[in-house]
């Protein structure tokens, strides 16, 4: 008989299920009732359906089964399953409901089973989910939510603008699981606390609770109404709340969905702008309110974007049309504090810098500094500071996109004004890009910023980046010399920033440069720099070209690249910079390594050319290539090391046979038994390592014939955790079979590499052992012994032999060492005391950079040896001038006063030449030959020191003959101020007709108070500080204190706390004159808000103190 193969039965029981399913009909049965037991008994696969009437909306009813067989039983209400496992079914809407069920295929028949289906309520308001609970001001309910479920409820409220605080608590350590508000969206709620809503207009308002997830929470919600802020309902634009300019009005976000609308009436004269100042306060510093605000034009256009802020806000903003602009104030996040603030818009704007909008009104900063500053459209604001050093480069960043920025040379604005060019146009990307520029020598620069909107104040940057110590190499002949093995660091900062670099390839064969270039920065993607390779014979006519090209990429890690290069003997140039100064600015300053090392040219790029391989002696490889082991006999065993300086790589070395055939390879230390007679070579990849400040090493290779089964060095002395390249040889057969054993689990053996890593304590020793694998009791075992010594101060002597001859700038020296016991030579550490003198590889080479004296040191352990340099270089002439300075590049003076001394520098310092003075209009000022200025009379000259073809202008401004300052004084000593409020300060100077009555202001404590340089002083915590003003003229000073008190509250006039009788008492006083109110006071006294003190005010406090009315609002 044929057997039936599974798939077979597989397909006929399918074709059963299908034919029984379309067969399956349904079968109507009646109805049941809720809390009424069933009884179903199936004969057949045909589903039985009965019909259950749900009272009301929203129920939900649970299935108890009453039999042991409930797993093979399907039930469905109105065609749904159960949407938990509890086995819970929604009812939805009031009215007939279908109960489906059937006998799952798994069960057999006949079956009979029993249920009762209940009313299920997880709470007291159940059922909620559709019909909401009518809640009501201080209810407090309790309620559970699960899986499906949706608690809804009402509220209804009695006053415009009230909000509804909903306080939940429940949750605790054991049970963190949150649920969902559906109150205008989602909100997550997530711990005990509060949840304010806002309601807006008198009527009901709904919102509803529920969960995600499986699972059963039980929570508890208080609700109260909240009257909301004083100026309720301004929730739309409609109803915008009319802010008067200069006055305040309170506002609070009250809830989720709340809006507090606020306008004014702008009035720019035709066809211009004009400046208005939003300010936003009484931010608690402990608990702040995250509030946005958005202002909008008469028209509708938005002059402010939503606006984001926590603390306290200033914002200048440009108004161009007349009439009424709106802000909207609204809840940045679902978390409200309900915090009462207050606005203000006042007519003008705070920018100190102005009025800066031509050359010779610019603003003098410190760079570094943030300028907060007002562009508006069509404006300019000019800065001007002072460049201390030559080949600085400034970075100018801001928050306000899009906005131009010109760079230009003081002296060049001293001698052609407003015809001069900029040394600089570029425009701000974003606030995450700037301006870099590298700058000539130092003196005064002036910036002039442009292309702005007037959205906001921004925030602006003027800083210097000090020029790296190579600096003034950006032409080929000042080019920073390389040396040989060192590392060069060097950065590009700006598009204009060219650094070039010189080395030497010395007489006799052909070299071949191994040069190594790292960027050492990372950020932003795709940023270039160029590299290009130059002989010598370039700069005179000789080349067309540069020999070599290459770029760096920035990334965000950190690239290096390697590049190897036959070079004739000459010198040679390196160029490294942007080529394309137009382009936008980089995103930041670019850092660089560079190494270079010359090795032998080999030529031996095939095996024809091999190079020959001494036996026994290492030999470097540099460039990938073929070596020859000359004629080797057939079963003699040749021993392969290949050290890669620790470094492990999967490139194989290659053997090759006479014939160019590949017969062998291997990666590490390696065997091979000669398998005919004949000449052989071998192919060697390379690995380069550059390590910074140190030799440049790659592979080396060496090979030799023996006829030992295992072999090794017998003893090796190291430092503690050093690593050193083990000799260990070994015949084919071994390798496979070889153990290792080490009398301390800390000394190891690497096979990928071939080097032995010593523990890292402070002295020891211990013996590794190599075996063939065999038992020691059998005779075909062998074994190789080393004994390892390690000690951190193993040298008992140390000498460093002198130098000959003196050492001048740009010279390179061998240092020699001597150790006793000799072994440690190698693992000297070397040290300068000054590395812009001298500096030093770890092999004892030393290179003369500098002139001056610096102490070369070499140490092993605790031993070391010093050895003095002194380095010279010749004094330089006037005929190695390259460029002169001033200390000040403009200077202001008065007609008749003293003479002013400017000091000038020749470049480089040393150079001794004449320095030549001259003044361009001697009516203003005249110069000595010393650089002493005189001021005459009134006017303007340009003051200029030259040595050479070099030259140093300074701006001098003479202005008629000044009164001087003679003192300053405040007319009160104390000033009182609530936080949040401001004042201007107005000290008395003397004489009143005192001609320089600039000041500068400082504040003891800024947590305190701040000042402006204008003298406004902005209460921000309760303390006390003192404000100090300095006149310009003379250095006369004055002090005041300011006492910061907390917001008065509105009838507490003398500010105690309470309000009683005595603030009605200094109402009534003030009303007739007896006292005098200050502004603080009078905003608390003014109780009814009529403008007045007076004894309406006074009546109202005492009818508040007796309790007759709730408030005073």
């Amino acid at each position: 008989m044929k057997r039936v193969g599974r798939w077979t039965w597989m397909m006929l029981t399918l074709l059963l299920l299908l034919c029984t399913t379309a067969f399956a009909k349904t079968i109507e049965c009646g109805s049941i009732e809720l809390e009424q037991p069933v009884e179903v008994t199936f004969e057949d696969r045909n589903t039985l359906r009965y019909t259950l009437t749900a009272p009301i909306d929203g129920m939900r009813v649970q299935v108890e089964w009453l039999t042991e067989n409930k797993d093979y039983i399907s039930l469905k209400v109105n065609g749904d399953p159960p949407y938990n496992k509890k086995s819970i079914y929604k009812l939805e809407e009031h009215g007939e409901k279908t109960i489906d069920l059937s006998a799952v295929w798994s069960a057999e028949l006949p079956l009979t089973v029993r249920f009762v289906l209940h009313e299920y309520r997880n709470d007291e308001q159940e059922p909620n989910d559709m019909i909401p609970t009518e809640l009501h001001d201080g209810d407090s309910v309790k309620f559970v939510l699960d899986s499906g479920d949706t608690d809804r409820f009402t509220i209804t409220t009695e006053k415009p603008g009230q909000d509804i605080a909903l306080t939940f608590s429940g949750f605790n350590y054991a049970d963190r699981t949150s649920f969902y508000l559906n109150w205008d969206g989602k909100q997550e709620i997530k711990k005990n606390g509060t949840v304010f809503l806002h309601a807006g207009e008198p009527g009901a308002y709904q919102f509803s609770l529920y969960m995600s997830g499986d699972g059963e929470i039980s929570r508890s919600m208080e609700v109260h109404l909240l009257d909301g802020d004083e100026n309720e309902l301004n929730d739309t634009k409609e109803t915008a709340t009319l802010l008067p300019i200069g006055t305040d009005a309170a506002f609070s976000i009250g809830g989720i969905n709340d809006a507090d609308w606020f306008s004014f009436e702008a009035v720019p004269e035709e066809g211009q702008a004009k400046l208005y100042t939003l300010r936003l306060l009484d931010f608690d510093f402990e608990n702040p309110e995250n509030v946005c605000y958005e202002i909008y034009a008469p028209d509708g256009t938005v002059v402010a974007s939503k606006t984001e802020v926590s603390s306290r806000h200033t914002r200048v903003f440009s108004c161009s049309q007349q009439g009424q602009y709106t802000i909207k104030l609204s809840p940045a996040y679902d978390a409200v504090e309900r915090t009462p603030l207050r606005i203000r818009v006042e007519e003008g704007g705070d920018d100190p810098y102005e009025s800066n909008d031509t050359w010779l009104d610019a603003a003098y900063i410190e760079p570094g500094e943030q300028i907060s500053h007002v562009l508006n459209s069509g404006d300019t604001d000019w800065f001007c500071f002072t460049v201390p050093e030559d080949h600085m480069t400034i970075h100018v960043s801001s928050d306000c996109a899009n906005m131009i920025v010109r760079i230009y040379n003081g002296q060049a604005l001293a001698e052609l004004g407003e015809s001069a060019r900029a040394i600089r146009y570029e425009k701000i990307r974003s606030s995450t890009c700037g301006v870099y520029w590298k700058l000539g020598e130092k003196g005064l620069y002036y910036v002039q910023l442009s292309g702005g909107t007037s959205e906001k104040i921004c925030s602006t940057t003027i800083s210097l980046i000090p020029p790296e110590e190579i600096e003034d190499n950006d032409v080929w002949y000042r080019a920073t010399p390389l040396y040989e093995d060192f590392t060069q660091a060097f950065d590009i900062s700006a598009l204009n920033d060219m650094d070039w670099f010189r080395f030497t390839v010395p007489e006799g064969e052909q070299k071949v440069l191994l040069l190594n270039v790292s960027k050492t920065d990372t950020g932003g993607q795709g940023e270039h720099v160029y590299f290009e390779l130059y002989r010598e014979a370039y700069f005179d006519n000789q080349d067309d070209g540069s020999l070599y090209k290459f770029s760096i990429v920035s990334s965000t890690s950190k690239t290096t690249e390697n590049y190897a290069w036959n070079l004739e003997p000459g010198t040679y140039y390196l160029s490294a910079g942007e080529t394309n100064t137009s382009a936008s600015s980089p995103s930041r300053m670019q850092k660089f390594n560079i190494h270079y090392k010359l090795a032998p040219r080999l030529n031996n790029d095939t095996i024809a050319t091999a190079a020959p391989l001494l036996e026994g002696e290492w030999q470097d490889v540099w460039q990938e290539g073929y070596f020859s082991i000359g004629k080797r006999k057939a079963g003699e065993v040749i021993q392969f090391q290949r050290d890669k300086g620790g470094e492990y790589s999967w490139h194989s070395a290659t053997i090759y046979n006479a014939s160019g055939e590949c017969v062998s390879g291997f990666d590490r230390n390696s065997s091979f038994r000669i398998p005919t007679d004949g000449v052989y070579y071998i192919k060697v990849p390379v690995i380069l390592a550059f390590p910074q400040n140190e030799p440049a090493y790659t592979t080396r290779i060496r090979y030799f014939s023996h006829r030992d089964v295992l072999g090794s060095v017998g003893t090796i002395t190291m430092l503690p955790n050093d690593s050193v390249f083990l000799d260990l040889w070994f015949s084919p057969e071994t390798r496979d079979l070889i153990k290792i054993e080490s009398e301390d689990e800390n000394l190891t053996y690497n096979w990928k590499t071939g080097y032995l890593t010593a523990p890292n304590t402070p002295e020891g020793s211990a013996e590794i052992v190599f075996s063939n694998g065999y038992p020691v009791d059998d005779e075909r075992w062998y074994d190789a012994n080393v004994r390892v010594t390690w000690s951190e101060n193993p040298v008992t002597e140390i000498s460093i032999s002198d130098l000959f001859e003196p050492l001048s700038v740009g010279d390179l020296a061998q240092l020699e060492v001597i150790t006793e016991p000799y072994d440690y030579v190698g693992r000297i550490i070397w040290k300068s005391s000054d590395t812009s003198v001298l500096r030093v590889l770890s092999n004892g080479m030393v290179a003369a950079v500098g002139q001056g004296k610096a102490v070369i040191t070499a140490s092993v352990g605790s031993a070391s040896a010093s050895l003095p340099i002194t380095v010279s270089a010749e004094q330089p002439s006037e005929s190695d001038l390259t460029g002169v300075s001033l200390d000040r590049y403009t200077l202001t003076l008065y007609a008749g006063e003293e003479a002013e001394q400017l000091t000038a520098t020749l470049k480089p310092e040393g150079t001794e030449a004449t320095i030549r003075w001259t003044s361009s209009n001697q009516t203003a000022a005249t110069v000595s030959q010393d650089g002493k200025v005189t001021p005459l009379s009134a006017g303007v000259t340009v003051v200029t020191a030259a040595a050479g073809d070099y030259r140093a202008s300074c701006i001098v401004t003479v202005q008629p003959k000044r009164v001087r300052v003679t003192g300053i004084r405040f007319e009160e000593t104390t000033h009182t101020l609530m936080m949040g409020s401001t004042v201007t300060l107005q000290p008395i100077i003397a004489p009143d007709d005192a001609t320089v009555k600039n000041l500068t202001w400082v504040s003891s404590d800024e947590q305190t108070a701040t000042v402006s340089r204008t003298g406004i002083v902005t209460a921000l915590s309760v303390g006390e500080t003192t404000i100090t003003a300095t006149t310009v003229d003379g250095g006369y000073s004055a002090e005041i204190k300011i006492i910061v008190t907390a917001a008065a509250q509105l009838g507490d006039v003398n500010g105690d706390g309470y309000i009683d009788a005595a603030d009605a008492l200094l109402c009534l006083r003030a009303s007739v004159g007896l006292i005098t109110l200050t502004p603080e006071q009078e905003a608390a006294a003014d109780v009814n808000h009529d403008g007045l003190i007076d004894a309406g005010d006074a009546i109202l406090i005492l009818r508040y103190d007796a309790r007759l009315i709730p408030s005073l609002n």
